[in-house]
């Protein structure tokens, strides 16, 4: 609906997707930096019709490919919705599992803390693996293809 905040609880499934696209009425998140880690926003800042075509002008790396945005999980209208779940969001929690086993088989007593987060309560990726997902999370960047000429 026109007018309606696309991340709040209620407008849809009220479940946020924490690698959307750029567009209009989203959050950004982060900024990837040259590692390719999220450096996140605190608070994240909401994304103008200005600011997404600006990021977007020809010639420049896709905006995803330089930020991280959130935007409403689109569920089954998305190209990684599986079986009910967000595929993506499953792969973070599965290698969040594998990066705490591996901790722990060297004797890491303790999993680090998830890092801080803006968005937590309405992530589709906590909601499907919590900590694990949260720990990798600033490690997925949306978009790393370079922009066409």
């Amino acid at each position: 609906m026109a007018g309606e905040d696309p991340l709040r609880p209620g407008a849809g499934s009220g479940a946020t997707c924490p690698s959307s696209s750029c567009t209009a009425g989203h959050l950004l998140l982060g900024i990837v930096r040259p590692d390719g880690t999220v450096a996140a926003l605190h608070p994240p800042l909401p994304v103008s019709a200005a600011f997404a075509e600006r990021a977007a002008a020809p010639g420049a790396r896709p905006p995803e490919a330089r930020f991280r945005f959130a935007g409403p999980c689109a569920e089954s209208a998305c190209r990684q919705w599986a079986e009910g779940r967000c595929s993506v969001g499953d792969e973070v929690a599965q290698r969040g599992r594998a990066e705490r086993a591996e901790s722990a088989a060297q004797g890491d007593a303790e999993a680090p803390a998830p890092p801080p987060c803006a968005i937590r309560s309405t992530c589709r990726w906590w909601a499907q693996g919590g900590a694990d997902a949260c720990r990798i999370c600033p490690g997925v960047v949306h978009t790393t293809a370079a922009a066409s000429a």
